[in-house]
């Protein structure tokens, strides 16, 4: 059950990366449907930022995730 746990826990920084990526994008879409002014904006660089963090660290857990299942088999 915690090998479980950890497998999940791997991807939490991708997923906060990539929720606040998407938060942005709905945020933006939302005020400009309405007409109103940004409050709260992320600029272009911000958004090729969040989703080059969220690659960098999905593959990084990926690679995590494949480290440890071919040590597991190796035993």
């Amino acid at each position: 059950m915690s090998s479980v746990f950890h497998i999940k826990k791997r991807y939490i920084l991708p997923l906060v990366f990539f929720s606040l990526y998407l938060l942005n994008v709905l945020a933006t879409k939302a005020q400009i449907s309405l007409g109103n002014t940004p409050i709260v904006r992320v600029d272009d660089v911000g958004e090729f930022l969040l989703l080059l963090l969220t690659s960098l660290t999905f593959v990084v857990a990926m690679l995590s995730a494949e480290k440890d299942a071919n040590s597991g088999s190796a035993n």
